[in-house]
This record gives structure tokens, sequence and C-alpha cells, in this order.
């Protein structure tokens, strides 16, 4: 799985003496790449929060979201996604929880890295209004797609 794209974050709401929750929204271009060599591009909506935690080693330290695919068939791919940081690494666990058409009966779990840079190069954190962000996904792992096909 590999993908590209653009988040938006809202206003963050303060929770405690160092730590926020911010809605977000992200869309990416997902690129899935099958052992049978098949490779299915699919337009694809999070929708989630994620938690800012200043005293953490990663700022960003947790988060959810739900994911809306639409492929280039018009078939939709559902899921959710949570957010892991442990040392050296922060990104993505990704389980897909079914869809339409060739999606209809998928599922797995796919663990990807993810990058990300915000808009302004020195973004102070929290940030104290909305914030826009751009990130690379690349990860592998298990998911069953019944009626892929090849």
């Amino acid at each position: 799985m590999t993908a590209a794209g653009t988040a938006n974050w809202k206003t963050p709401v303060q929770i405690g003496l160092d730590q926020w929750r911010v809605n977000y929204e992200t869309w990416m271009v997902t690129r899935y790449t099958f052992e049978n060599g098949r490779v299915v591009h699919v337009k694809t909506r999070y929708a989630g929060v994620d938690d800012i935690d200043l005293s953490a080693n990663a700022s960003v330290s947790g988060g959810f979201g739900h994911i809306e695919g639409n492929d280039e068939d018009g078939d939709k791919l559902f899921g959710r996604v949570d957010w892991v940081v442990r040392e050296g690494y922060q990104g993505g666990v990704y389980t897909f929880l079914g869809g339409t058409g060739k999606w209809k009966d998928a599922s797995g779990v796919v663990e990807a890295a993810v990058w990300t840079d915000e808009e302004e190069h020195e973004q102070v954190m929290p940030p104290t209004g909305p914030m826009r962000n751009y990130g690379f996904v690349d990860g592998e792992g298990e998911m069953s797609v019944p009626s892929l096909g090849a």
C-alpha cells in the first residue's frame, strides 16, 4: 500500500495541561499492489481525531480515523486507521472492513509508516488554528479480497 495526499486539521481543543485533540480530514490517492500483480488505485478519504501530547516523544502521540475509499471502478472500500508511535517509527495500522463490488468481503491489516510535513515548516504545536499537512504512506500487510480477480 502506497499513498500520498493532504490532511486538514481543525483548531485543536485543549483537554489537559499539555494535551489537545484535533479533528482531521485527509484526502489521498492510494495504490494497492497485490501478490498476483494486480494494482488498484483508490481515492481515499479519512476522517478522525489526532492526539497532541507535548510531553510525549512525538507531538502527535495517537489517534484514529475512518476510511472511505472509492476505486477506479466506483467500488467502495471501508476501514479504520489507528496511529502508532514507537521509537524511530510513526505510522498507521489500517484495518479493512469490507465495502462494495470487489471490496465486498475484503478484510485485513496493513501497517504503514507515515511521513508528514506541515505546510508551514516552522509550525508550532499545537497550532492556534486550522493547519494543512502533506503526507506519504508506505507499508505492507495481509489483505484478503476474494472478489478481486486477476
